[in-house]
């Protein structure tokens, strides 16, 4: 949860003014997803030997992407 909230406070400081709508919802063992418009976007996977996390540049890149249009 920590890594979401992060990676969410970082976004919205660079990119809040075109957000309408932002919500944060926690998962068992600190899972999260990112979605724009119901579209994954960027997910944090839990694998037998491994947490995925989703990376902040490729999060930033598709943000960016939606909001250029």
């Amino acid at each position: 949860a920590l890594r979401a909230a992060w990676m969410a406070g970082d976004a919205l400081s660079r990119v809040g003014e075109n957000i309408a709508t932002f919500t944060l919802i926690p998962s068992v063992h600190g899972k999260f997803d990112v979605r724009i418009d119901g579209e994954l976007i960027a997910s944090h996977q839990h694998l037998p030997d491994a947490h995925l996390f989703p990376d902040l540049q490729d999060l930033m890149e598709a943000l960016n992407k939606r909001i250029s249009g």
